[in-house]
C-alpha cells in the first residue's frame, strides 16, 4: 500500500492531513468535463435536486437559475443561521483535532456511483479529528415535520464523501434540521446553530424540539455508506448521458416550479 493509500489509523496526525491535501489536489486536477453539461464534477446539491425533479435541474442548466421570493428568503435566512469565518487548512486541522467538539466546515469530494462528486455541508461537528455530526439546515414556510427524499440523500452523500476522504466516520451521525422560516426572533436566529449543535452533542435534541414545537424538527439518521452510494448510483445515468432527464409526476411540484411556464414536461401551466 502506497503512502497515498494509507488508512487514517496507520498515520500520524500530520501525515494524515498532508496526505489528505495531496489527495484533494490530485482529485481536482483530474477535471476533464466528462459529465453531462460539460461538467467535470457533480455537486451533491444537484444530485439532491434530481430526487425532487430532474427536469428542474435540466432547466437550471439550460435556462439559468430564476430567482423567486421563496428561494431568496430561504437563502437570506440560511445565511443568517450559518455564520462562517474563513480559516486556513492548518487552522482547520488544529481546530477539529481538539478533544472538545468544534464546529467547522470543509469542502467534501470523492468518487461515488461512477461520478466525481463535490459539495460542502452546512455544518460538521468534530472532535479529535473525527466528524461526529454532519448537519444540514432546511428552511420551509410549511410544516417542518416531513423529511423529503432529496434532503435525506443530500446529507447522506455528504457523509459518504467524508468517509471516502479517509476520515474515521465510525461515530458519525447525520442530522437534517428543518426550520419554519419567519417564526424566530433575530437573536434566536443568530444563536440557532449553537443551540442545535449543543443539543446534538449533549443528546438533548428532543428537549429542543419541545421548546420549539411546530417551528423546528431534527431528523436524525445513521451514516450508511452503502445507502449513500446507492443514492448516487441511481441518479448517475443522467450525468453519464445514459438516459434523458426524468420529469416529476407531481402537479404540486410543477405548480411551485419557477420553470412551469417554459418547461416542456410541466403538468401545470400558469394562466
Amino acid at each position: 500500500m502506497s503512502e497515498l493509500e494509507a488508512p487514517w489509523w496507520l498515520l500520524k496526525p500530520t501525515e494524515f492531513w498532508n496526505q489528505l491535501w495531496r489527495k484533494e489536489r490530485k482529485f481536482f486536477e483530474s477535471a476533464d468535463e466528462e459529465f453531462r453539461h460539460g461538467t467535470s464534477f457533480v455537486a451533491v446539491s444537484s444530485i439532491a435536486e434530481q430526487y425532487y425533479c430532474e427536469y428542474k435541474l435540466e432547466n437550471d442548466f439550460a435556462l439559468g437559475e430564476i430567482p423567486t421570493e421563496t428561494k431568496d428568503s430561504g437563502t437570506a435566512l440560511h445565511a443568517e443561521l450559518m455564520p462562517t469565518e474563513r480559516i486556513t487548512r492548518e487552522e482547520f486541522a488544529v481546530l477539529v483535532s481538539r478533544k472538545e467538539p468544534a464546529l467547522a466546515v470543509i469542502p467534501v469530494w470523492g468518487s461515488a456511483g461512477g461520478l466525481k462528486v463535490v459539495g460542502e455541508p452546512d455544518h460538521v461537528i468534530w472532535a479529535e479529528g473525527r466528524p461526529l455530526w454532519v448537519m444540514e439546515l432546511k428552511t420551509t414556510r410549511g410544516d417542518p415535520q416531513p423529511l423529503w427524499e432529496d434532503q435525506e440523500n443530500q446529507v447522506r452523500i455528504y457523509g459518504l464523501l467524508l468517509d471516502r476522504m479517509g476520515f474515521d466516520c465510525s461515530k458519525m451521525r447525520l442530522a437534517v434540521v428543518r426550520l419554519k422560516s419567519g417564526d424566530l426572533r433575530d437573536e434566536e436566529k443568530r444563536e440557532w446553530i449553537l443551540k442545535v449543535s449543543a443539543a446534538l452533542i449533549q443528546g438533548k435534541m428532543s428537549e429542543l424540539e419541545v421548546k420549539y414545537r411546530g417551528v423546528m424538527k431534527a431528523h436524525i439518521l445513521e451514516h450508511s455508506a452503502e445507502r449513500a452510494e446507492k443514492a448516487v448510483r441511481s441518479k448517475a445515468g443522467y450525468w453519464l448521458r445514459e438516459r434523458e432527464p426524468i420529469p416529476s409526476t407531481s402537479v404540486g411540484k410543477c405548480r411551485a416550479c419557477e420553470y412551469n411556464a417554459v418547461c416542456p414536461k410541466s403538468l401545470y401551466k400558469p394562466r
